[in-house]
């Protein structure tokens, strides 16, 4: 009997340890359940902070890139970014965000690089990286580029090509630019004075720039730029020269190169380059008196296009009767050449028909770090054409001048010209195009937002104020909100973002919905606009840890 009773109190004891064990684990599945309930609870709304951050900077991005220029919600700078009402402690969803410049954004710089790249580079070496951001955008030649950070006197983590754009080679010594502003956003829950959660992000937006040239006055070079050095606004760039010369074309290629072209001053052709911080005058002699540039393309650091007025062997640009010679100009990264039947590129032979010409593009269709198609285009309907070794007469469909041309890619191409010309090329042939005006077309841009070999978007000017809008299919009248002639039109992004300038310093807005007149900076006649990284679109945050 004693050892049932002693085997009972045994069990008794088991029975006491056993339900002891299982109230343990009981409560440690309860602490774990509660703990994992909680721990997912503090990851939701950790996400939840980094998504009102996010939707900071969509905002701070809107601020910084809305096309709108007038009325309501309207474009700020970088600079005036930080303390914005619409930017600071703002509600969204269960919290708060507050959105702010990086202290020494804007941030305006350019270089170098130190060493050629190819289309495939993703180290790039830089002659110098001092004041370029610690992340952010870049430009070389065209490309715009991104990247992660810095190493020395090189960038990282490297994402090419970006921006509806071509990855593409680039020569030893070829400018390397940057205008962006830095944002940081605070993201908290239920608010940035005692928040619960907390999440940081900074990502930086690339900011526009632009150009316009015009006719001489007062000893200068009619010159004014847009968004720099004051944001927002266009602000009078004219530079001393002596001999008044009157500048017709513009072609940027980035923030730190590009280069105008205009008459003749005695004995130069007139041949200005931007290097990121002065314009510098570039000589060539002419071969006649009159010999003006009407037009430039610039292709890459080392490779640019001029025309102007044809001349004669007599040594006079005008005057009937004798064979004429097409002005055609190169640039080679070091000298400019004018060309003639006999050089290397050449050009059409001398001939009574040859005219003056008015507008040349020239691109790279084949990513290799050279021009590979281009037109130029002139008075009586003169279309020549360039095909990566020399220059040829091309059939044209009209008689008309022509006063404007751009090549969208390897199978599309546009010009405009007199009572309204609209002539399009398909990859072989040019052919008219069904106009909406009789109005004389002087300027044309198109854009290729994309990537699919056609224009998606594009606009035209003239004569009066009056403007073209095309929208990948077809052409209509969108007259601008001047009575003022038109000479240049440029566009920013995808179509809803374009500037026209013309006489007497018209400078016009679309800003998707209306054309608005806006100041200038100056009264001269503009004849050419060209816009810096045409297309904007947004790239990845980085998050910033306490």
């Amino acid at each position: 009997m004693r050892t049932l009773s002693t085997q009972r109190g045994f069990l008794a004891v088991l029975a006491v340890l056993l339900i002891l064990v299982i109230g343990f684990i009981g409560l440690a599945i309860t602490y774990l359940y509660v703990g994992s309930a909680t721990a997912t609870l503090n990851f939701q709304q950790a996400d939840k902070a980094l998504n009102i951050a996010e939707a900071g900077f969509e905002s701070a991005a809107r601020f910084l890139l809305t096309s709108s220029l007038s009325g309501g919600n309207i474009r700020i700078g970088c600079g005036s970014l930080s303390g914005n009402a619409g930017l600071t402690n703002t509600t969204f969803s269960n919290g708060t965000f507050t959105a702010t410049a990086v202290s020494g954004n804007p941030v305006y710089v350019n270089t170098t690089l130190s060493s050629s790249i190819n289309s495939s580079t993703t180290t790039i070496p830089l002659t110098s990286a001092s004041g370029f951001a610690s992340a952010g955008r870049i430009m070389i030649d065209s490309e715009i580029i991104n990247y992660g950070a810095i190493s020395g006197n090189n960038l990282i983590g490297v994402q090419r090509g970006v921006n509806a754009n071509y990855n593409t080679p680039h020569a030893s010594g070829a400018a390397v630019s940057q205008y962006q502003c830095m944002v940081d956003v605070l993201g908290g829950i239920p608010n940035l004075t005692s928040p619960i959660y907390k999440r940081e992000i900074q990502q930086a937006m690339q900011l526009q720039e632009a150009w316009a040239v015009g006719v001489a006055a007062g000893g200068k070079f009619t010159i004014t730029r847009w968004n720099r050095p004051t944001e927002v606004a266009w602000t009078d760039s004219s530079l001393t020269n002596a001999a008044n010369g009157t500048l017709n074309g513009i072609s940027m290629l980035s923030n730190a190169n590009g280069w105008a072209v205009g008459n003749a001053v005695a004995p130069n052709f007139s041949l200005l380059h931007w290097t990121g911080s002065s314009w510098n005058l570039s000589t060539l002699a002419f071969s006649c008196s009159n010999q003006n540039l009407n037009a430039v393309s610039s292709v890459y650091s080392n490779e640019a296009w001029a025309v102007g007025v044809a001349y004669k062997s007599t040594g006079t640009c005008t005057g009937s009767g004798g064979k004429h010679t097409f002005t055609i100009l190169k640039w080679n990264g070091s000298n400019w050449t004018e060309l003639t039947p006999a050089t290397s590129p050449s050009i059409p032979a001398n001939a009574i028909g040859n005219a003056n010409l008015n507008a040349v593009h020239v691109i790279d269709t084949t990513q290799s770090g050279a021009g590979t198609l281009g037109f130029a285009v002139g008075d009586t309907g003169t279309i020549l054409k360039y095909n990566g070794t020399n220059w040829t007469v091309d059939t044209s469909p009209t008689s008309n001048n022509l006063l404007g041309v751009y090549v969208v890619s390897a199978s599309e191409a546009w010009a405009v010209g007199a009572a309204g010309t609209i002539i399009e090329w398909n990859g072989s042939t040019w052919s008219p195009v069904t106009s909406p005006t009789a109005t004389q077309m002087n300027a044309i841009t198109m854009v290729d937002a994309t990537l699919s070999s056609h224009a998606t978007a594009g606009w035209a000017v003239g004569n009066s104020g009056n403007a073209i809008i095309y929208n990948g299919t077809s052409w209509s009248s969108q007259n601008t909100s001047t009575s003022q002639n038109l000479f240049g039109v440029t566009l920013f992004g995808t179509g809803n973002d374009a500037w026209a300038v013309g006489a007497a310093g018209a400078a016009v807005h679309w800003d998707g919905s209306a054309w608005v007149t806006l100041s200038s900076g100056i009264s001269q006649q503009l004849n050419a606009i060209s816009a810096i990284a045409p297309q904007q679109y947004p790239f990845a945050w980085q998050e910033i840890y306490p």
